[in-house]
């Protein structure tokens, strides 16, 4: 086996690489001297997850490497990815790990794509920030979607959530998707939409980290590695997590000999790399080698304890998959792009509701109502829609493949949903007058009240001023 490797790496020494990544510029920093030490030539080439089925294409893509797996899975799919090299390290690597697949294994027996770390989804917070603020962990999705985070916002003008735009992260779009997983479809996309209204958007999820490490945010969805390398404290979700596996693959068109060099690398040497970074290793047996860092060792066998007793859903990869393109296009539409107005509805509704202005149920209507699927006119029927979960499986793979069609979708979702928007602010407005309407009322009256009494008593004066001059002209002619 060790011979066979040395032969791999010295074939190696006169090829070049290029490997296609999501991982953050602290892991590429990690991870390039590691790589040159076998591979001289090789190139780390960080892209938005939109951008990698076109850099397949182009060609020259040796291997991929990070990124959550429904990204993975969407390339399967799709055709862009070729089996893995049968090498004695993806062998000896475990098949599950409790419910989570370590390998995806298509029909024809071959692994298409494996496990190399495993991240968790946590929410991430900095307690000094929180102290500070007077503010206490939040510790569910749901309460990142509590009117009391929008009461932060209000008070101090401070957006408290930082959240990765799901088309600029994989990471992100998945603890998205995982909220919709949780509370079903129509629930799930109420709760995004008032996480949306107090969130600061940024373009990575290492971007997250940093603006809630400054304090610029309070909260922050990341994967769980983040927390350790920034000296976070974070939470578990209590209402549901999942583990993100990162994964490894080969696209089509590769070096299978550049591949299945980069496959027994990452499979050994940087599997014992991520525990230097605060990063599960795929294959859990890795932390207890005696070549690893032991202290970081035992914070991540610790926090693999608790991801273990955590209420895990484990979603398939596929079932992500199968809506993908079709979740982070209607996010950006609806959500991002129109922030703006999504933030001055749903702010002055929770700021009516918190004056006893309007009630609990008119502000879960206006919630309920801004939250909703959007109806949409389907561009290359005519036909009007609901964007439910049946009719974003249906579109998903026309939007991945056909930039035409999605620009034409965006654009309807985005203007359906300023509709909406529009519409939840009116029925605010029409819930305020109503109130305004009973406050007048009792001052109407008490004003007609005081009226008349002033009326009578001006009368009263005027009588008696008259009889006083009718009696004091009576004496006098006495």
């Amino acid at each position: 086996m060790r011979s066979l490797f040395v032969l791999l790496v010295l074939a190696a020494l006169a090829l070049s690489a290029t490997i296609l990544t999501r991982a953050d510029q602290a892991s590429i920093d990690a991870a390039l001297p590691l790589l040159q030490r076998y591979l001289p030539d090789v190139k780390l080439v960080p892209a938005d997850p939109t951008q990698w089925r076109a850099l397949i294409d182009r060609g020259g893509v040796d291997f991929l490497w990070a990124g959550a797996p429904v990204l993975y899975e969407a390339l399967y799919r799709e055709g862009y990815l070729a089996p893995m090299p049968d090498v004695p390290e993806l062998r000896q690597l475990p098949e599950r790990l409790g419910d989570i697949p370590l390998k995806r294994v298509g029909p024809d027996g071959k692994v298409y794509y494996v496990v190399y770390g495993l991240l968790g989804y946590v929410i991430g917070y900095n307690p000094e920030a929180l102290g500070r603020a007077g503010a206490r962990p939040v510790c569910s999705w749901r309460g990142l979607a509590s009117p009391n985070l929008t009461k932060y916002y209000l008070e101090t003008g401070v957006k408290p959530l930082a959240i990765a735009r799901p088309t600029k992260s994989t990471s992100s779009a998945a603890m998205m998707q995982l909220v919709t997983e949780i509370y079903g479809w129509e629930e799930g996309w109420r709760y995004l939409a008032s996480m949306a209204a107090v969130a600061r958007f940024v373009d990575s999820s290492g971007a997250v980290r940093d603006v809630v490490k400054r304090g610029e945010a309070l909260f922050g969805p990341m994967v769980d590695y983040y927390v350790f390398i920034a000296g976070l404290d974070y939470c578990i979700p209590t209402d549901g997590t999942d583990i993100l596996f990162d994964p490894v693959a080969v696209p089509r068109g590769a070096n299978m000999t550049t591949a299945a060099l980069l496959t027994r690398i990452f499979l050994t040497d940087m599997e014992k790399r991520l525990v230097d970074r605060y990063i599960l290793p795929g294959n859990p047996a890795v932390l207890d080698s005696p070549d690893v860092n032991k202290t970081k060792a035992a914070v991540l066998k610790k926090h693999l304890q608790k991801l273990m007793g955590a209420r895990v859903l484990a979603i398939p990869p596929e079932k992500s998959a199968s809506y993908y393109y079709s979740f982070i296009y209607y996010y950006e539409a609806t959500l991002v792009d129109l922030q703006d107005l999504l933030t001055d509805v749903w702010t002055r509704a929770v700021q009516a509701y918190l004056a006893g202005k309007i009630t609990e149920a008119q502000l879960r209507d206006i919630w309920r109502l801004l939250g909703a699927p959007v109806n949409f006119t389907d561009p290359d029927t005519g036909a009007r829609r609901t964007f439910t979960y049946q009719v974003a499986v249906e579109i998903n793979d026309k939007l991945g493949r056909d930039p035409a069609y999605r620009d034409k979708v965006y654009q309807a979702w985005r203007e359906a949903a300023r509709e909406r928007y529009q519409r939840a602010a009116q029925l605010l407005d029409s819930y305020m007058s109503v109130v305004n309407t009973k406050q007048t009322q009792p001052q109407q009256v008490a004003q007609q009240v005081n009226t008349q009494q002033n009326t009578a008593l001006i009368i009263i004066v005027s009588v008696l001023a008259v009889l006083a001059v009718v009696i004091l002209f009576i004496k006098r002619i006495r």
